[in-house]
């Protein structure tokens, strides 16, 4: 890629409606930078400069021991980039090969990095390519490879997003064929493996108490696109910890007051 193209791509990410940092942008020779700007490009709908700037991290092999204190890890970019180069090869023929190949290296990815992934939802990479399968007629297929996901990871019930997906996407074909009560108990289960807030089993309890089926399911679907904790903590902290921990922080910094207080009694008592 010519530099003047390259610096084309930039100034284009840099002054978008939602500008990119400088900072993230500005070396053509740091791919995780091209990452930034190709999927960026794909962002506010440059296909062709996404396509562009994206080719040239398609065989960069990511670091799989990299695991930065803040920001994306080099396997995150990497995933996050064959997502988008399937995304566009699909909207661009709307056939499938091309981009379940992308998605099968994503989804390999995501398997083999035994590190935080603090952007995507690995379980949603994987189960795009069986949205694939469905959106081109292969839905028995899909179903089938739905079936042996959430039997090999749903045999203990933990946070599990290849579970959850799984079980989710089985949901979604039984309510496309209209039955309802097997998709609300499919999703149920699928809720097993999903990171729950307090809200989040308060709104799943609603959504299982509903008695008509149709108005259940759609309660659940509602669910699905709330995010009530993160899938992987890492460092991140919930909303419950952080007051947790600034009213931990009141209570020592009352304590040393009151302790500062009792101290200069004691003196005046003395100098009496």
């Amino acid at each position: 890629m010519e530099k003047q193209e390259w610096q084309g791509y930039v100034h284009k990410v840099l002054h978008c409606d939602y500008p990119v940092p400088p900072g993230l942008v500005a070396d053509y020779n740091d791919w995780r930078c091209r990452s930034i700007v190709g999927r960026m490009l794909w962002f506010i709908k440059d296909v062709e400069g996404a396509m562009a700037v994206l080719h040239t991290v398609k065989d960069v092999e990511p670091d799989m021991n990299d695991v930065p204190e803040y920001g994306l890890s080099e396997a995150e970019h990497k995933v996050l980039c064959l997502r988008d180069t399937a995304e566009i090869i699909w909207q661009l023929t709307g056939t499938a090969d091309a981009p379940l190949t992308y998605l099968a290296q994503a989804y390999k990815i995501c398997r083999e990095y035994h590190h935080v992934f603090r952007s995507v939802d690995r379980g949603k990479i994987w189960v795009r390519s069986l949205e694939l399968f469905r959106s081109c007629g292969e839905e028995e297929k899909a179903a089938a490879k739905a079936q042996a996901m959430a039997e090999a990871e749903g045999k203990e019930e933990k946070v599990n997003p290849y579970a959850y997906h799984a079980y989710k996407f089985l949901a979604e074909s039984a309510a496309a064929q209209e039955d309802y009560p097997k998709a609300i108990a499919l999703l149920a289960k699928a809720y097993k493996f999903f990171p729950l807030s307090p809200a989040g089993v308060r709104d799943i309890a609603a959504a299982r108490a509903e008695a008509d089926p149709q108005k259940s399911y759609a309660m659940f679907i509602h669910c699905t696109t709330l995010q009530y904790l993160p899938w992987e903590r890492g460092s991140t902290l919930t909303v419950e910890e952080v007051r947790e921990r600034q009213y931990k922080r009141f209570l020592e910094n009352e304590a040393k007051k009151a302790a500062k207080e009792n101290t200069f009694d004691d003196l005046i008592d003395q100098l009496k």
